[in-house]
């Protein structure tokens, strides 16, 4: 089958893999495997690309070196995978161009669905999903183990199934650059990106570390791809009928060139293209992948804001804005930069779970920047509030300025504390293999966690509305191509009701800054003072005037720094005056309200339009003298709760939808150790009742181990069953084993399967070990042998080494 624009891939693991965090546990692991939010291995998307990319590479000089034109299939590598610019023979970086992004998107690759909602409050079966593996360094001269060097490290099971979604972004496509559901309406990928990608997973065969010595042994499956097994030792190998049709179909000699990338937004540099009234948009999103929202660079950290600014949104909300129904259709994208107003997406709350904080219609409460104003007991550690526009704190309160971000509740307010997340990566060196300093070595990315609630407040033309629907899927921040940046859209309300008008009989107006905000002096340079937001009010508010009260005045400077895509270069920095400022005016003439409100609407100062310059005049925030507000206490998240892990056990609704018939591995490997631990503490005389007398007679008890291992043989049942037998008929044996014993161990062994499982405990229903409801039949018929061998193997070394300590 062709490949579409939006395609699934499968990884099927054939050996023991490792991706690791590059970090132990002390005292127990030294490598751990990177796991899930619901505990289970994944392969990083940034894992898959790389090894694919470099296959995608192999073929491309293969056939570069059949064709007249060098490099021609190498610049289809290149428009999939994106440029390199740290290559050195990467040709954009030669030329002087602009990177080249890459076409292809990938998420991490992950268990289905179906599996990690069977492990959900299932501990066991996640912790089955990893084996140990023991090693130690061997001397070079001595050819010996090394003192003090041994290795324990974690792997993930071979035969896990791990999937993931592929999207190559066609130019022309309805969707844009940060969409991950572009809508291509069935387009197809061309030919030759097609025969790249379907030959490069062909020569995939492992993934992660040590895979030169059998690691991570994997099939890349594409759609219409299997994996055939072979027979006798053959080595399993993927049969893909797609690939076979492209190359029979002939190489290309000189392949088309890639297609060229349409601009995601045509900007229209006009101050007011809309004299109609505007409305503001509420977009609720939430975060599926970290997302990067880049703040600084310490080192090799990259560390995150923790909200997405206004500016990396506006390129997708320019170019979803679109003409209302029922309205006389204007040309796409046509709404001046003057126009539209994107806020930054910052933290939210549900507005059903703390109570009234939000207005009706509304399905979160956005969180606002703390106050300056306010501050907090015991060095910024107390629960007491203060509000210093009325009242000083005691000296003894030790009294801290306060920060973060706050949502209104039913009691007054509520810290919100976003969770943030750290994911450490590595680049490996195409000729070493493995991470070096001149490759850039590991680097670590903070960035805000998966299940975070984003709100951005999107003002536009009342006749135009923002083509987004729920459950979309966008890419904001660093690395979006593959396991950062990834939001769904949870909500768009397109009308918000509208702010209370501010009391304009008051001569103080307080403003609260509530995003950073651009000034500039007359001399045109960045002041981020309180007087220059007085000078600026006063302009659009004239013919009143504003002058600042610096005794009821707290504010601060913050300072932005950000990377031109198209330009491939630097942002110049911007100084700003800090969001959670508050400023006191004293205003001189009449204040029209509802200038006011147009102003919280539009903002005030500089680059407006990418969420700079939110304000709100008066807020309820700055009157309280001591405001209530509810911290968060230790581990809480500010995130909806995940379902309760007693009902994914327990509950009514069928829990394994597209779970096979036969035991998964997760599920063997969870009753391996269960066998384990049972038959470490069981009595040998539970199991067999008797055979204890039988202890001091090393000979038959060696005989019966010699039938343990004849079970796992074709027809062994029967050896063993005639095994019994002769015992029975000889005299001797007989009185030696009783024909109690030999009774005991008919039934274990032969007569009744279900004996095995009474002793170790482990019949009837075991729901913490299956994925769901009468899957333990499945699970002990496939074990059966295996439990029997274990039990009483260890009941017979148990009865072994007890004759050997009473012999000393």
């Amino acid at each position: 089958m062709t490949l579409p624009a939006t395609f699934e891939i499968t990884l099927d693991f054939l050996s023991d893999w490792h991706i690791g965090t590059g970090q132990g546990r002390l005292g127990t692991i030294d490598a751990e495997v990177r796991r899930d939010s619901d505990g289970l291995p994944f392969v990083p998307a940034k894992t898959l690309v790389g090894v694919w990319r470099d296959a995608c590479e192999t073929v491309a000089r293969t056939l570069d070196q059949t064709t007249g034109q060098p490099q021609a299939w190498q610049a289809w590598v290149t428009w999939l995978f994106g440029s390199q610019a740290a290559q050195p023979g990467d040709e954009t970086a030669r030329t002087g161009r602009a990177p080249v992004p890459a076409a292809l998107r990938l998420t991490p690759v992950r268990a289905p669905d179906w599996l990690r909602q069977g492990v959900r409050g299932r501990p066991a079966l996640a912790q089955a999903a990893v084996v140990l593996r023991p090693g130690v360094e061997i001397d070079d001269e001595t050819g010996t183990a090394v003192d003090r060097r041994l290795r324990v490290e974690e792997r993930a099971i071979r035969g896990l199934r791990l999937s993931t979604k592929a999207t190559v972004v066609m130019p022309g496509s309805a969707g844009d650059a940060a969409s991950d559901d572009p809508a291509s309406g069935g387009v197809e990928l061309p030919a030759p990106a097609e025969l790249l990608l379907r030959a490069g997973a062909r020569l995939v065969e492992a993934v992660g570390g040590k895979r030169n010595r059998g690691s991570g042994r994997v099939a890349v499956l594409l759609p219409g791809a299997r994996v055939d097994q072979g027979s006798g030792n053959i080595h399993p190998t993927v049969v893909d009928e797609r690939l076979v049709e492209l190359l029979a179909t002939g190489v290309p000699a000189t392949p088309t060139l890639p297609p060229t990338p349409a601009k995601a937004v045509e900007f229209y540099p006009y101050d007011r293209l809309h004299r109609t009234p505007r409305r503001a948009v509420r977009v609720v999103l939430r975060v599926i992948t970290p997302v990067v929202a880049a703040q600084e660079v310490s080192g090799n950290a990259v560390l995150s804001r923790d909200a997405i600014p206004g500016t990396a949104l506006l390129g997708t909300m320019l170019n979803r804005a679109e003409p209302g129904s029922g309205r006389q259709a204007a040309p796409r994208g046509r709404i001046g930069l003057g126009d539209i107003s994107v806020g930054d997406a910052v933290p939210a709350i549900p507005s059903d779970r703390y109570g009234t904080g939000a207005r009706d219609g509304e399905s979160v409460v956005p969180a606002r920047p703390v106050p300056a104003v306010w501050q907090r007991s015991d060095k910024g550690l107390g629960t007491a509030v203060y509000n210093t526009l009325r009242a000083e704190p005691e000296r003894g309160e030790r009294a801290k300025p306060m920060s973060g971000w706050i949502a209104p509740d039913r009691h007054g307010w509520r810290q919100v504390t976003p969770a943030m997340m750290v994911s450490t990566h590595a680049v490996v060196d195409d000729e070493a293999r493995r991470p070096t300093v001149a490759s850039g070595g590991v680097y670590t990315y903070l960035g805000i966690a998966p299940g975070t609630l984003l709100c951005s407040d999107v003002v536009l033309p009342a006749e135009f509305r923002l083509r987004l629907d729920p459950g979309e899927r966008l890419r904001f921040g660093r690395s979006r191509k593959d396991d950062f940046g990834l939001v769904e859209v949870v909500d768009v309300v397109d009308s918000l009701p509208t702010p209370l008008d501010p009391d304009p009989g008051v001569d103080t107006l307080r403003v609260w800054c509530v995003s950073d905000v651009l000034l500039r002096d007359e001399r045109l340079t960045p002041d981020p003072s309180p007087r220059a937001l007085a000078r600026a009010m006063s302009a659009a508010l004239a013919p009143a005037s504003c002058t600042v009260e610096a005794a009821e005045t707290v504010s601060g400077a913050a300072r932005r720094d950000g990377f031109g895509v198209a330009w491939g270069r630097p942002r110049p920095s911007q100084v700003a005056l800090r969001a959670g400022s508050v400023i006191t005016l004293a205003v001189t003439g009449r204040v029209d309200p509802a200038r006011l409100a147009e102003l919280e609407h539009e903002g005030i100062g500089e680059r407006t339009v990418e969420g700079y310059g939110r304000v709100r005049f008066n807020p309820p925030e700055l009157e309280p003298e001591r405001p209530a507000v509810a911290f968060a206490g230790a581990g809480e998240q500010d995130q909806p709760a995940p379902a309760s892990p007693k009902a994914a056990v327990t509950g009514d609704v069928d829990q394994v939808d597209g779970c096979p018939e036969l035991a998964h591995p997760l599920e063997l490997n969870a009753w391996r150790r269960a066998v384990q631990r049972a038959s470490a503490e069981l009595n040998p005389d539970t199991l067999v009742p008797g055979i204890s007398r039988l202890a001091r007679n090393r000979a038959q008890l060696g005989s019966l181990r010699g039938q343990l291992e004849r079970l796992i043989l074709p027809g062994g049942r029967e050896m063993v069953r005639n095994w019994l037998a002769q015992t029975m008929a000889v005299r001797a044996r007989r009185e030696m084993w009783t024909p109690e014993v030999l009774a005991a161990l008919t039934a274990l062994l032969i007569e009744n399967p279900n004996r095995v499982w009474e002793c170790l405990s482990l019949d009837g229903e075991q729901p913490l070990l299956v994925l769901g409801p009468g899957r333990e039949e499945a699970v002990r018929q496939r074990l059966h042998t295996e439990a029997l061998v274990v039990s009483v193997g260890d009941a017979l070394q148990r009865l072994t080494r007890t004759t050997g300590k009473e012999n000393r």
